[in-house]
Formats: structure tokens, sequence, C-alpha cells
């Protein structure tokens, strides 16, 4: 067992996701999140430095010297980078906004499923025609398209409209990309390299998706904090019950429930709106990282594999 490489890796993402995650509450110029992503950028370099003479390393790090498997690795993380952000959003979204029970607006996430499914079988036979790297970018090109209008969702937008086409459309773009990177990851690799090759496919995916979450997250508080604050002072109401409205819509909708009629409505607008700033600006961020996945696939990923 790689006891250092473990070690060094859950510290130095550990670190790098607190850091991210607290961001928006301590300030990101503060002296807090700077070491902990200092020591983090730390951590994980003597990781790297760790693994790289290790005899059974816990991450084969040479690996990422080709730059197939490189490439497609790369665009995975992207791919689910976005869409754990968005999916750590959007349920959000179809509970506290739209009033949906947990179940309910689990089976409304469904479509990410069923057309991620239908897509991936697609794209294969696209890849065996036209090579990974078009069907990959235009897969990632594909999500970014779906991130944006899925930036323009309003309060009252209906779920069956925009809400359901950007999830079908990021679901097909990941159907496209993802099943090509992974044969790009697989087929890079000799077949004694191929257990190497799953691990990293599958860490990347988890890796992303943390990150994800993380990123997109700090950027929707940053936004909705920010507005959900400016709008209740602007109400005049009691200092205390701030923090909660600033920490999640949640918490300003339960606040709201406990006071009088006027006050009551205004202060669920005033959440609700910029929920769905930080939705909008979340949504960018995603279709943003998608799109960098796209251009180093389009840039780096080779159209077959080459040993």
């Amino acid at each position: 067992m790689d006891y250092r490489g473990l070690v060094l890796s859950v510290a130095g993402v550990g670190l790098m996701v607190w850091a991210i995650i607290e961001g928006p509450s301590w300030g990101w110029t503060s002296p807090v999140i700077i070491a902990a992503l200092v020591c983090s950028v730390v951590l994980l370099t003597l990781f790297v430095f760790v693994e790289r003479r290790m005899a059974h390393p816990l991450l084969d790090v040479q690996l990422f010297a080709n730059a197939r498997f490189t490439a497609a690795s790369i665009s995975v993380t992207t791919a689910f980078f976005a869409l754990f952000g968005f999916i750590f959003l959007i349920t959000q979204f179809l509970q506290l906004i739209q009033g949906f029970t947990a179940l309910q607006a689990g089976i409304r996430t469904l479509p990410f499923a069923i057309a991620t499914g239908v897509m991936s079988p697609v794209a294969i036979a696209l890849m065996h025609r036209f090579g990974s790297k078009v069907i990959v970018a235009i897969g990632l090109l594909v999500m970014a398209a779906g991130f944006v209008l899925a930036s323009t969702v309003k309060v009252d937008s209906p779920y069956v409209g925009t809400v359901l086409a950007s999830m079908v459309i990021i679901a097909a773009g990941l159907g496209l990309a993802t099943s090509p990177a992974t044969e790009s990851i697989m087929g890079a690799l000799p077949p004694e390299q191929a257990g190497a090759g799953s691990a990293v496919n599958d860490t990347t995916r988890e890796f992303g998706g943390t990150l994800g979450v993380a990123v997109v997250g700090s950027v929707f508080l940053s936004i909705y904090g920010a507005k959900a604050v400016d709008g209740y002072r602007s109400l005049g109401l009691p200092k205390q019950f701030e923090v909660i409205v600033r920490e999640s819509l949640g918490g300003g909708l339960a606040v709201a429930a406990h006071l009088p009629p006027a006050p009551s409505l205004a202060l669920k607008h005033i959440v609700q709106q910029a929920f769905i700033d930080g939705l909008a600006r979340g949504s960018l961020v995603a279709a943003a990282v998608v799109l960098v996945g796209a251009v180093i696939a389009w840039k780096f990923l080779p159209a077959r594999a080459r040993f």
C-alpha cells in the first residue's frame, strides 16, 4: 500500500476543495484561504514527486506523458466538473424554487441519464468514423451550449422548456464526449496498463466532479450571498437573521416564512432572484470550463491510439 501517496493526495485535494468552498465566506484574499491553496499545491507537487519514484505508486503519473491519455483525461475531468457543479444547483432550483419534493426533483433529472445513455453508443460509432478528436471536442461544445442555455433560466421558467432542454443538451454532449474519451484513455495504453488506465479514468471523474461542486458552488454563493444580503438589508429586517439568509436559498425562504405577509413576499422574491443570478453565473462558469476542455481535446487529442 502506498501510504505516502494516499496521505499526500487526500491532504492536497482536501485542502484545495476546502479553500474553494470556504473562499466566499473567508474572503478570497484571506491569509487562511491563500495559505490553504499554497499548501495544497505544495502537497500535490510533493505527491507527484513521490509517485514518480515508487515501484508501485497509488497513481502512475508517468502515464500522463502520453498526449492521448492526458488530453482524454482532461476532457473527462472538465465534463464532470461542469456536470456535477450544475446538478448541485439545478436540483436546488427544482426543489426550492419550483417546489418539487426531493423524489420529484430526482425524477426530473432522469433526462441526464437517458440522453447520455442514448448518445454514448452513437458517439462510439461516430468515433470509429471520424476519430476521437472531433467527437470529444463536439461533445464538449454541445455541453457548453447546454450550460449557456441553462444560464437563461428564470424564476418562473417551467420545467418543460428551458430547464428540460438544457438538461437534454448537456447530457447529449456528455455522452458524445465521455465515451470516446474513455476509449481514448484505455486505447492509449498497452494491455498490461489497462488496470491503471481504468483507475485514472474513474479518478478523473471523481476529482472533476468534486472540484465542480466546490468551484461552481463557490461562484454561486459569491453571487447569491451578496445579492441576498443586500436585498435583506434594504427591507430593514433584523440583522441577526442575515447570516441565515446569506448561507442558502433554503435559509432565506425559512426566514421569509416567519415574517409578516408583505416583507415575507418581498424577501422570498429577493432570495429567489439572487439564486437565479447565482445559477446563471455558475452555468456560465461550467460552460467556460468545458470550452477549455474542447480546445484541449482539439489541440492535443490524437484521433487514433499511438504506441
